[in-house]
């Protein structure tokens, strides 16, 4: 097939996409509203006539005679490891800053990777750059700076836009995806521990990042400020091109270091083989607590990866092998009668027995007391005398998974 039949391939099917979701009401206005359009002109003044764009959509608000935001496309199809030039990137800016009107976008697609110079005149210019993959891995690499969103209202049409081009083209579930029980987790972080000490004590970090950067050639960065994505700032992040874990430090030598480390390695472990487009997995939304049931509702696929890495996260640093033990053995050196069971009411000894059981499992294992909390609560350990201290379990349980 020659590269203009492989170009009219890729803009149909882009094309075929845009359209089917805005006459199925995925952007979120009347279908009457935005109209996509293939290979129409737009007048031009400086060449006096139209210039011809792959794509592009229009927005019209009711009754109006003229479209009032105009968002112009153009698909790219560049042979297999050819990036695109800067060049092109900087003659389709060219090009559409010559259509007349002020609500003029510029979106480019492309099934290669663009040049660092083309994506760096993007980003200046307030382009928009979607790179395709040939398994349909769609990735939104720039796009313009977005607010923070609490509230969809908010959200103005040019947001509205940018969103559902990025979901149109994105991919809609994550490809790969294991639905591990929790079982199956704590049987995969004990099988770690056993080949890297024999589960003979709970981790120490320098000499198990030793172990981790021979056995499975892991890198490690604890030097960096991560960025903000969607208004939240990045504590940790598995870069899987580079096999590498990148921790905010900031967090560095706090006792939210060892879960976010976990976190991310429940990432490594678990998630190196998944199909998935960083913007599209940002843009899922984050689990919610359901009181009722007591338990995170777990719908779509980024609930499922956060949830494995959270419970991979706790299984590694506090795997029940030794953390039930060293609870029993503390528990007995402070007499108490039967210290595999923890019984929390009022009375100031049971207060004071728990918080010092706390205390202990905490310093042992060297992670923070709310992932001890947590982790007595997940293993069941624990009853609760009233309904005060029901929400106190509910909110160390809802503060691992939103």
């Amino acid at each position: 097939m020659n590269t203009v039949k492989i170009g009219d391939k890729f803009e149909n099917k882009s094309y075929d996409l845009i359209e089917k979701a805005i006459k199925n009401g995925e952007l979120g206005i009347c279908e009457s509203s935005a109209v996509v359009h293939r290979k129409k002109g737009y007048y031009s003044k400086d060449r006096e006539k139209n210039i011809i764009f792959d794509l592009s959509i229009e927005v019209w608000p009711e009754n109006a005679e003229r479209y009032t935001l105009l968002y112009l496309i153009e698909c790219k199809s560049s042979p297999k490891g050819h990036n695109v030039p800067v060049d092109d990137v900087e003659e389709f800016y060219t090009k559409y800053n010559q259509v007349a009107g002020g609500g003029v976008k510029g979106i480019m697609i492309s099934d290669n990777k663009f040049q660092t110079g083309g994506v760096t005149f993007a980003k200046n210019k307030m382009m928009m750059l979607i790179e395709v993959d040939k398994d349909n891995n769609h990735s939104i690499i720039l796009h313009r700076t977005e607010r923070n969103r609490t509230r969809e209202e908010n959200k103005d049409t040019d947001q509205i836009i940018f969103i559902f081009i990025k979901k149109t083209l994105g991919l809609e579930k994550v490809e790969g995806l294991k639905k591990l029980s929790a079982e199956q987790i704590e049987n995969f972080a004990l099988s770690i521990l056993r080949d890297y000490n024999n589960l003979n004590s709970p981790i120490k970090i320098e000499e198990f990042k030793k172990y981790l950067e021979q056995k499975h050639k892991l890198k490690f960065d604890f030097t960096k400020n991560l960025e903000t994505v969607n208004g939240k700032k990045i504590t940790g992040y598995f870069d899987l091109e580079n096999n590498s874990i990148l921790i905010d430090k900031s967090i560095i030598s706090t006792e939210k270091f060892p879960f976010v480390l976990g976190h991310e390695l429940g990432h490594f472990f678990l998630h190196s083989e998944l199909k998935v487009n960083q913007e599209r997995y940002n843009d899922f939304e984050d689990s919610k607590y359901d009181f009722f049931t007591d338990r995170h509702q777990l719908v779509n696929g980024k609930h499922w990866i956060e949830w494995q890495a959270n419970k991979f996260a706790i299984a590694l640093f506090l795997p029940k092998d030794l953390f039930f033990p060293y609870l029993v053995a503390f528990r007995k050196s402070i007499g108490i009668s039967r210290p595999h069971y923890i019984y929390l009411d009022d009375q100031p000894i049971n207060k004071k027995d728990y918080r010092e059981t706390v205390e202990f499992l905490s310093q042992h294992f060297g992670i923070s007391k709310t992932a001890v909390k947590f982790r007595i609560e997940n293993l069941d350990l624990i009853t609760y005398a009233n309904s005060q201290d029901d929400d106190i379990r509910n909110l160390i349980r809802q503060s691992f998974f939103i």
